[in-house]
């Protein structure tokens, strides 16, 4: 076989093993892929060197490049195989079997951590997108100054350090404090950080209301926007992997989580509000698996959308299923229509996509008892406005699965160029509740779900 691909080469190995040996064979054993991608298969059990031999020259012969160079396949009993079956891998299926994959990554291993369980109190919420454009900050910036209208007490923390916007929007020249999440990051690992300086990330916006309050962590603190020419240099850094005192590793995922956690104070807050970077980086990683936040996925109702969800939702599957075999996390995601039209059935169309895309990453299955005059709603998938109740078919799905959570900002030219400090009218009540009314809802439900219903 020539020019195998990166994407052909786990069939190909798949293929390989079960013509020689089995299906079982292929179940029980285990897939490495090493950081350059080149693929070995490890038998859960011991088998003669003769067989090892046997697998090794047809899967050098048919994965040409894709190959290990040293050992592509070896038995149970070889030196290093057992500690391998000891770890964490991914489940991808392929060609209708279920293949247990160690994949070595030089960037990115924050991806293959389980997601985080829901975190106590104060709520955790990140607005997350794979393109920026679809008002992901806008909104959380409007849901920021409306719960501090209702008297609460919010914190936002703005993790998009390639593209920072959170503090322009929320903070001024007089508020905008000493430090910023990119000088956390880079200090993490060197000078440390003590209470003074978690003190000096944290600065006040003048947009709360007067009943409550807007704290807020930007990007880049005063320090980075006076020195410009440095912030690409603390970006390159800020990044990388942390070797502790007693010998551990400390990824990305692991220093944002100590962060939030050291504020998840409920003597000093009622929600945190978190601005995830848009795409598929490191940084996205921490977010959406490592706060245990209720995740807000923000698209438009266009291919791009839902081609870069596919491929974020297809991998959750894959670690989610590795684990406890439970998807209880996935009740902490909602779709978010950026932009959306007034009208409902103009909605329905991203409703649609939306369940197809969660059907086909092997989120959820495809509910068979629904006919196709039966129409999708365009909003939360479980609050159907049914005419009659009686006819409808009940559905069973997994007991700690809830179906897919569907919201919308509805478009308002308004907020098109959105900057509060010009225009504080933006975040007055009448001007933002028709476009933000559904996700605002959305937030408070959550809210009081986390605290078993008392605000």
């Amino acid at each position: 076989m020539n020019n195998v691909r990166f994407d052909e080469s786990l069939p190909v190995l798949v293929k390989a093993v079960v013509d020689l040996f089995s299906e079982q064979t292929m179940t029980e054993g285990l897939v490495l892929r090493d950081t350059t991608g080149r693929l070995a298969f490890f038998f859960n059990t011991v088998v003669p060197e003769a067989d090892v031999e046997k697998l090794s020259a047809r899967l050098r012969a048919d994965l040409c490049a894709y190959a290990r160079t040293d050992r592509v396949a070896a038995s149970f009993s070889d030196y290093g195989v057992a500690a391998l079956f000891s770890e964490t891998p991914l489940i991808v299926n392929v060609l209708t079997i279920s293949v247990k994959v160690i994949d070595r990554r030089l960037v990115g291993a924050d991806w293959l951590r389980s997601p985080e369980m829901p975190a106590a109190p104060p709520s955790r919420f990140v607005f997350a997108s794979l393109k920026g454009g679809v008002g992901r900050t806008t909104a959380l910036a409007v849901v920021a100054a409306d719960l501090a209208a209702q008297g609460k007490r919010v914190l936002t923390i703005d993790l998009d350090m390639e593209a920072p916007g959170l503090g322009a929007v929320l903070l001024d020249s007089g508020t905008t404090p000493d430090f910023g999440m990119i000088d956390a990051l880079v200090e993490s690992g060197l000078s440390g950080l003590d209470d003074e300086f978690m003190a000096d990330m944290v600065g006040p916006s003048a947009l709360a209301a007067r009943h409550g309050k807007i704290d807020v962590i930007p990007a880049f603190g005063r320090r980075s926007l006076n020195n410009p020419g440095d912030v690409l240099s603390k970006i390159a850094r800020a990044y990388a992997e942390k070797i502790n005192e007693d010998g551990t590793t400390s990824t990305i995922l692991d220093e944002v989580k100590a962060l939030v956690d050291y504020f998840s104070d409920l003597t000093r807050y009622d929600v945190i509000l978190i601005d995830a970077r848009a795409g598929l980086h490191e940084t996205t990683a921490s977010a959406i698996l490592g706060l245990g936040a209720h995740v807000l996925l923000f698209g438009l109702d266009e291919p791009q959308t839902f081609q870069g969800y596919a491929a974020l939702l297809s991998h959750l599957s894959r670690i989610s299923r590795a684990g406890e075999g439970s998807l209880q996390w996935l009740n902490s995601i909602s779709m978010v229509q950026g932009k959306a039209p007034d009208d409902v059935s103009e909605r329905m169309s991203f409703a649609e996509s939306c369940e197809e895309l969660f059907i086909s990453s092997g989120l959820i299955s495809r509910p068979e008892a629904l006919s196709a005059e039966v129409p999708i709603p365009a909003g939360p998938f479980n609050d159907v406005p049914w005419e009659d109740e009686s006819e409808v078919e009940e559905v069973e799905v997994e007991d700690d699965i809830k179906a897919i959570d569907i919201t919308y900002v509805l478009h308002d030219d308004q907020f098109r160029l959105f900057n509060p400090n010009a225009r504080k009218d933006l975040l007055s009540l009448p001007v933002y509740t028709k476009a933000y009314e559904a996700i605002l809802k959305k937030i408070e439900t959550v809210m009081l779900n986390d605290v078993g219903g008392v605000v």
